[in-house]
């Protein structure tokens, strides 16, 4: 029986289990990040979207990791 990339059903199916359990831990990421946006916009504390807010974000990015701080963000680390 040729397997391929796995040496065993076994290995397969771990594999795949894991997959699906990184994949619902992404989803309750996002789930609670859009709980947490629904909050802002409710109690009036939403921030408007534009390029100056984008430029502003990116600025803050770049100047922490040039001064080797870590992202805290796992949503935002590319896997």
């Amino acid at each position: 029986m040729e397997l391929g990339f796995y040496s065993s059903e076994t290995e397969l199916v771990k594999d795949a289990v894991r997959h699906m359990r990184e994949e619902e831990e992404k989803f309750k990421r996002f789930q609670a990040a859009v709980r947490v946006g629904d909050e802002q916009i409710t109690n009036g504390k939403a921030v408007v979207y534009s390029r100056d807010l984008m430029t502003k974000i990116e600025q803050r990015a770049v100047k922490k990791a040039q001064q080797g701080k870590k992202v805290n963000n796992p949503d935002v680390i590319p896997e």
